[in-house]
């Protein structure tokens, strides 16, 4: 057998990504990112030769972004990326006030130990950054978050809170961007939880929490606006 057919046949067991997942992937973390500003508009010429695939996948990829609540597609005008919203921003932290709050107190009550690795992280995100860099805030948060959820071990509750992320990463970015002055408030509430958590305190977390997954009615008015 010629090396050439060799290089044209893939490695036993190995899967090619669809070419709409790519497109999917690649414009989905332009968003999160920032990269794309709310309001822009993505055309399917450009993103298909950016990416290097044909348009038809791209407009399979526009699918599932809509579905996402990433863009909107508008009638002969293509595809907008969506601005998040004051109501979505309030409905996210409902949510997530309902699981994490159960999950804090299942903490507290049962004596699980946090991780020391939360501590670091809140030190990398605390430390002195590029002004801009509301990306690595947001993923940092979420994982920070995460960490909690998951140390339940409730796989059913993680995979819904896991369901969360991008949303929460989108709507988290627009916040931190209209008032970067809140991280520091953010670090602070953050310290306070694992300090609540360590010695046990599930009301003192609880409360802690609450606090803490509520939008800040100046950022709400100027999401509104």
């Amino acid at each position: 057998m010629d090396t050439a057919t060799n290089k044209s046949r893939a490695a036993p067991g190995r899967k090619t990504e669809p070419a709409w997942q790519r497109v999917y992937t690649h414009v989905r973390a332009r968003i999160v990112a920032g990269e794309i500003a709310p309001g822009s508009f993505l055309e399917e010429e450009a993103v298909s030769a950016e990416v290097g695939v044909s348009r038809t996948p791209v407009r399979e990829a526009f699918q599932r972004l809509h579905a996402e609540r990433f863009i909107d597609r508008l009638p002969r005008r293509g595809a907008m990326v969506r601005s998040a919203t004051a109501e979505e921003l309030v409905q996210l932290y409902e949510t997530r006030r309902v699981i994490e709050a159960f999950v804090v107190r299942r903490i507290a009550q049962d004596g699980i130990a946090v991780p020391v690795a939360l501590d670091t992280l809140l030190a990398r995100l605390s430390a002195p950054r590029k002004a801009a860099d509301f990306a690595f805030q947001a993923e940092g948060d979420f994982t920070f978050h995460r960490t909690l959820v998951a140390l339940i071990g409730n796989a059913v509750m993680l995979g819904v809170f896991d369901g969360l992320h991008l949303r929460q990463l989108r709507v988290a970015m627009r916040a931190v961007a209209l008032n970067p002055d809140r991280l520091v408030l953010i670090h602070a509430q953050h310290a306070a939880l694992l300090a609540a958590l360590r010695r046990h305190d599930g009301a003192a977390a609880v409360a802690i929490l609450d606090e803490h997954l509520r939008p800040a009615p100046e950022i709400l008015s100027r999401m509104q606006s």
